[in-house]
């Protein structure tokens, strides 16, 4: 009888843990504001989930993590504190641009979201090489 009790123990927790976690973004604008709110954030685990899991955008994701870390305190508070808009929203099949700005930089950025094997991640390189900004 211990053993039942401990296994329907056991079951519970584990399906309880696991009914607690996100679902990955379905769409190419969620998958963007995903991680564009979890980059503002600093949660760099949602946000390295949603990379376009190569090696260039790896690197350039652990400088980027680098750089946000080295920042001082109250800019970060800044950048978990702002907002974002979407300026423009551009869907050409499997690839998505989205150009957006957050309220602490004020500044427009490109990101690149490609759909691969039916989930959509985000093309971080894009974002600094700009091969083709948002019309």
């Amino acid at each position: 009888m211990k053993k039942i009790l401990f296994c329907a123990f056991f079951l519970t927790v584990v399906f309880s843990c696991n009914s607690n976690k996100e679902e990955r973004p379905s769409t190419a604008l969620d998958t963007g504001r995903s991680f564009i709110r979890a980059s503002l954030d600093g949660d760099f685990d949602e946000a390295s989930s949603l990379l376009l899991p190569d090696t260039e955008n790896m690197q350039l994701f652990d400088s980027y993590k680098a750089f946000y870390n080295k920042l001082p305190k109250e800019t970060r508070q800044g950048y978990k504190q702002a907002s974002y808009d979407i300026n423009k929203f551009q869907e050409e099949g499997d690839t998505t641009f989205i150009n957006y700005s957050n309220s602490y930089m004020k500044q427009p950025i490109d990101i690149r979201v490609v759909r691969k094997d039916d989930l959509w991640y985000v093309d971080f390189k894009y974002t600094y090489a700009g091969n083709a900004p948002v019309r």
